[in-house]
């Protein structure tokens, strides 16, 4: 997944409709929640672990996805992208997070 559907599925798992309902419970300002949907960034650490959290899923996998988006090249992605892939091949519930994690 990348941010966007990230924020789309935290959206739908609290049932918010709003952006700033939306920035407050991951606790950013409603423009940078803007910017993330608009392409302009990719949440940092700490967010991604609120998104892990609320998500159920592993908060590596979110934070290793969130660098890989922003990796400056191919190789920097599929290196990150690959520590993704470790980390679902180990994890005990990895059947769910491949499901939430792994681009289409």
């Amino acid at each position: 997944m990348n941010t966007l559907e990230y924020l789309r599925a935290v959206k739908v798992r609290l049932g918010i409709e709003s952006d700033y309902a939306l920035a407050t419970r991951l606790g950013i300002t409603r423009s940078a929640v803007s910017k993330l949907q608009l392409g302009k960034g990719v949440f940092g650490d700490d967010v991604a672990l609120t998104v892990a959290q609320i998500l159920d899923v592993h908060p590596l996998v979110v934070i290793a996805q969130a660098n890989a988006e922003r990796a400056n090249t191919p190789e920097v992605r599929a290196r990150w992208m690959d520590v993704v892939q470790g980390f679902l091949t180990l994890l005990p519930h990895a059947k769910t997070a491949r499901r939430l994690a792994l681009p289409r």
